[in-house]
C-alpha cells in the first residue's frame, strides 16, 4: 500500500510539472461594462384614451426602479406618469391589434449609472375591460394594486427587490390562469382569493415569499408551488377547503390545519363547495401554513 501510495504521489507532481510547463499564459481579458449618464429629471405623462377597445392585452417590461400599477380612468386604456433622469430609459409606448406594449428603452442601453438614478412609473388602467397582463420586472420596488381591473390572465415575473401585489375586491372577469415567477426578493401577495384564479403557478427563488388566499372565492383552484431557499408562508381562508402537500427539505409549522397521512387538511376540507389544491415543492428554508379567519 505504501508502495501504491508513493508511485501515485509522483505521478501527480509529475503531471503537475508537465502542466506547468506546456499550459499557455491565459491573455488578460477586459471586460467593458456600459455605463449611462444621469441627466436632468423628466416628468412625462402619455394617455391611450379607450375610444371602442373590448379588451386588450399589457405587455410590461420594466428594468429598474419604483413601479406602480392601479386601476385608473374608466375612459383611459392606459394613464402613465413617468419621471426618470437617464436618456435610454425613456419608455416607448405602443398599442396596435389589441396590444399595449410599454417599455424601458432598449435592452442594449442598459448599463450602469455614474450618479444617482432615478426611474419612477404610476401606471393606471381601465377597469372597464378584460385585460390579460404580463409584468417583467428586473430590480427594484412594486407596488401593484390590482382591485378592480378586469383580469383574464395575469403573469407576473419579478426579479429583485421588494413588491406588494393585492386584489381587495373580487375580480369581475373569470380569471383563467395566475403564473407568479420572483428571484432573489421580498413578495407580498394579498387577496388572492379575490382574484379568482382557476390555476395558480409561482416559481421562487431566493427570499420572502408570503401569498395570501383569502378573499372571495367562487371556484376551486389548483395550486402549484416551487420554492428555493427562504421563507414561505401561507395565509389560508377557514371557510375555503384545504389540501396541502409539501415536498422537499423546509421545516414546515402549521397553524389550523392537521396532518392528514402525506397532506395537510382543514376542517373545512370535504365539506366546503370550493376547495384549494396545493402542492408545494421546497428547497431549504421554512414553510408556514397559517390558517386565518375568511371575514
Amino acid at each position: 500500500m505504501r508502495r501504491i501510495a508513493l508511485i501515485l504521489g509522483a505521478l501527480l507532481l509529475i503531471g503537475s510539472n508537465i502542466a506547468c510547463c506546456i499550459m499557455p499564459r491565459l491573455p488578460e481579458i477586459e471586460i467593458n461594462v456600459p455605463t449611462v449618464q444621469v441627466g436632468e429629471m423628466r416628468d412625462e405623462r402619455e394617455e391611450i384614451p379607450l375610444s371602442g377597445v373590448e379588451s386588450a392585452t399589457v405587455e410590461l417590461f420594466f428594468g429598474a426602479g419604483e413601479l406602480e400599477i392601479a386601476a385608473g380612468d374608466p375612459d383611459l386604456l392606459l394613464s402613465g406618469h413617468f419621471r426618470y433622469n437617464i436618456e435610454q430609459w425613456e419608455p416607448r409606448i405602443d398599442f396596435q391589434n389589441g396590444v399595449l406594449t410599454i417599455k424601458q428603452g432598449d435592452s442594449d442601453d442598459w448599463g450602469i449609472s455614474t450618479g444617482n438614478a432615478h426611474n419612477e412609473w404610476e401606471l393606471g388602467f381601465s377597469p372597464d375591460i378584460p385585460l390579460d397582463m404580463d409584468v417583467k420586472v428586473g430590480a427594484g420596488k412594486g407596488r401593484m394594486d390590482l382591485t378592480g381591473l378586469q383580469l383574464t390572465t395575469l403573469e407576473l415575473d419579478l426579479g429583485a427587490g421588494d413588491f406588494d401585489v393585492r386584489f381587495d375586491e373580487p375580480n369581475q372577469a373569470r380569471l383563467e390562469r395566475f403564473a407568479l415567477n420572483t428571484g432573489a426578493s421580498k413578495l407580498q401577495v394579498r387577496g388572492i382569493g379575490n382574484a379568482g384564479p382557476e390555476r395558480i403557478t409561482v416559481q421562487g427563488g431566493v427570499g420572502d415569499i408570503s401569498l395570501d388566499f383569502t378573499g372571495d372565492w367562487v371556484r376551486s383552484a389548483e395550486v402549484d408551488i416551487t420554492a428555493g431557499i427562504g421563507a414561505l408562508t401561507l395565509r389560508l381562508p377557514d371557510d375555503v377547503g384545504v389540501e396541502i402537500q409539501v415536498d422537499g427539505l423546509a421545516n414546515v409549522e402549521t397553524s389550523g390545519l392537521r396532518r392528514s397521512g402525506d397532506v395537510y387538511v382543514n376542517d373545512a376540507f370535504g365539506k366546503a363547495e370550493v376547495e384549494l389544491h396545493i402542492q408545494i415543492a421546497t428547497g431549504l428554508g421554512a414553510v408556514k401554513l397559517i390558517q386565518v379567519s375568511n371575514d
